[in-house]
């Protein structure tokens, strides 16, 4: 769905070896920065910052959508939202079971290691659950329907 007087903006995120969504039209856009996360309403001031780990969700269509995404950056340029991520999933594929073992993974690395570990193992391990934890909330919301 294009730009509409209704959903007056334009989001587009992708992946460097997949287009996500590509020129949904919507209302409003969450997204996590770096800083925290950004909510994005029509006409909102043009900006570049580096995209965080977490959710990203959407108005479209009166529904919303969930995704996740993890490094990167996004843009906002007029009406039109272009999140380029590291690594970006919908809410509708995500294997919770999968995202389940991946965050026992990441704490028992913490567990066990947290003290041990360098501390870019340290970091990876962080990194490794707040992924985790955005897909596991992201399939939660979509299976919800909210």
């Amino acid at each position: 769905m294009q730009a509409t007087q209704q959903y007056p903006m334009k989001l587009t995120v992708l992946t460097p070896t997949r287009r996500i969504v590509e020129g949904v039209g919507c209302s409003s856009v969450h997204f996590p920065s770096t800083k925290g996360v950004l909510g994005i309403l029509p006409e909102h001031a043009d900006l570049v910052c580096a995209l965080g780990t977490g959710l990203v969700y959407f108005d479209s269509n009166n529904t919303t959508t969930f995704l996740t995404v993890s490094g990167g950056v996004a843009k906002v340029d007029g009406n039109s939202v272009t999140l380029l991520a590291d690594i970006a999933e919908d809410a509708a594929s995500i294997d919770v079971g999968r995202a389940q073992r991946a965050l026992e993974r990441a704490r028992e690395q913490l567990t066990a290691g947290g003290s041990n570990g360098t501390p870019e193992e340290v970091q990876d391990a962080v990194s490794a659950q707040a992924r985790a934890l955005a897909r596991i909330e992201a399939a939660t919301l979509h299976s919800a329907g909210r």
